[in-house]
């Protein structure tokens, strides 16, 4: 079993630096957040598409132990656009949190794909749940960031007052139908990052906006 020293990160401090990374790469606050670009032009890394890593390996993406490459599963580059950004920023997040412990780990250059599977098989669970809860929280920040998610949420909130009203009529609780509200109002806000709604759900949640949902 690999033991690897992974910081316990608090959200807050992910956020932060999400924040500080953004900062540097892209200056001009762009929504959608050019993920991709930043990766190619600002990080100089390369991201290769690979076919059949998801359903050889059960991986969607993996970074190079040199970090110069990041791996994508070829079916999700070419037709899962959401979710291909979605990978590229989580691969960022282990970038930016990781790169530390993770540059200890030296993969087999002839076969890195392989080399990161059998990475995976042999570390401490408890320590890859860590590594993979930081980078899908770093992706989230980062493609809908702080500071731009609280204007589209208060501008979408009215549109799902009717659906909240109809629900009271029936005389459901707000347990009962508030993950039907955040499921319609996400759905108003993915497209202006280019996320999917389950992303906008979770950082709603996590920024506590959901309170304001009567």
């Amino acid at each position: 079993m690999i033991s690897l020293d992974i910081e316990y990160l608090p959200y807050e401090k992910i956020g932060e630096e999400a924040k500080s990374f953004l900062d540097e790469y892209d200056p001009g606050d762009t929504i959608p957040v050019p993920i991709e670009e930043i990766i190619e032009f600002g990080l100089k890394i390369n991201i290769a598409p690979t076919p059949n890593l998801q359903q050889d390996f059960d991986i969607e993406g993996f970074t190079s132990s040199d970090f110069t490459t990041i791996y994508v599963d070829e079916s999700v580059y070419n037709y899962r656009y959401h979710r291909y950004r979605f990978t590229l920023a989580h691969e960022v997040g282990h970038i930016v949190l990781h790169k530390a412990v993770l540059s200890q780990i030296t993969f087999d250059p002839s076969d890195p794909i392989l080399s990161w599977k059998n990475f995976v098989e042999q570390v401490d669970m408890r320590d890859y749940n860590k590594l993979e809860f930081q980078g899908y929280s770093f992706a989230g920040l980062v493609l809908v960031p702080r500071r731009r998610l609280s204007a589209p949420f208060f501008e979408k909130l009215p549109n799902i007052s009717p659906m909240i009203d109809k629900a009271k009529q029936s005389c459901l609780t707000r347990d009962q139908y508030l993950d039907y509200a955040l499921d319609a109002i996400a759905s108003y806000i993915a497209p202006v990052f280019e996320v999917s709604t389950d992303v906008v759900i979770k950082r709603i949640q996590y920024d506590r906006l959901d309170q304001y949902i009567p």
